[in-house]
């Protein structure tokens, strides 16, 4: 239930916007549009001003019901041109299939990342959904003399059929918080973070580190990301090392998702990004 109320606050907008659709639909199936208007057909003959009027009143069902559709639609269109989707500080764990609901279909083109479940977020910025992904640079300010990344491999061994990247960022991604089928996997770990900084900064030495290893590897079959990275970074990640279509050197990217509580353990099973 609170979930649902969740959902519901934080997407008023777009619902009662499909009440509008539905209405637009549906009115010239229930109300009879020629008697209600029989004076207006009267005094107003068909020319091209009231053109679209005059059909929508003087044929009534199917053809009334697309053209109020889309009256509806156009409308919409031209108030969502601006708005930003998830303004409201909510978690918004919403089904892919409703952003993109709401993108393509509501014409809404600004998604707010934040509070947006990682994997979601690497969905999103990956396949383009949304055309603008709006953050405020200033909520993660650049280090000054940010040290290097460190890097480690583990289990090097193990082929590269499939391969863990460990994007160490926010929070230190411990070895036992990983799924104990996939511990055992080639592994590389990018760290920015030693444990010691709990801050949300930009790191371009991160992005420029996940780039490189990405890059040096042959092609991948499956790659799975583990990652504690902030939605700037995680933006720049997606965008700039797998959002290269045909480009790209991994096949299928799996991305798992943390619990919110607890020790954090990541998910056993990884969300399918491509």
């Amino acid at each position: 239930m609170k979930k649902a109320y969740s959902f519901v606050k934080s997407n008023i907008r777009q619902l009662l916007e499909i009440i509008i659709l539905i209405i637009s639909i549906i009115i010239p199936f229930v109300v009879d549009l020629q008697n209600l208007f029989r004076e207006y057909l009267k005094d107003n003959s068909l020319s091209p001003d009231n053109l679209i009027y005059h059909i929508t009143i003087s044929r009534g069902g199917y053809i009334a019901s697309v053209i109020l559709l889309i009256t509806a639609l156009h409308v919409i269109w031209k108030i969502n041109a601006n708005y930003i989707m998830n303004s409201k500080r909510v978690y918004h764990k919403y089904w892919y299939e409703w952003y993109w609901f709401c993108a393509k279909i509501l014409r809404i083109k600004k998604c707010d990342l934040v509070l947006v479940p990682i994997y979601l977020q690497f969905k999103l910025v990956i396949k383009g959904t949304f055309v603008e992904y709006p953050l405020n640079n200033e909520d993660y300010p650049i280090l000054d003399n940010e040290p290097e990344c460190i890097i480690a491999k583990h289990n090097i061994d193990e082929g590269l059929q499939e391969i863990n990247l460990i994007l160490e960022d926010t929070y230190v991604i411990e070895d036992d918080q990983i799924p104990m089928p996939k511990r055992k996997l080639f592994t590389i770990k990018i760290s920015r973070n030693n444990g010691e900084d709990v801050g949300r900064h930009y790191s371009e030495k991160l992005i420029e580190a996940t780039i490189n290893q990405v890059r040096k590897l042959n092609k991948v079959p499956v790659m799975n990301v583990f990652a504690s990275t902030n939605p700037l970074n995680t933006k720049n990640i997606a965008k700039r090392v797998f959002a290269l279509g045909d480009r790209g050197n991994v096949e299928h990217l799996y991305v798992f998702q943390q619990e919110e509580d607890g020790k954090r353990l990541f998910n056993p099973k990884g969300h399918q990004i491509y």
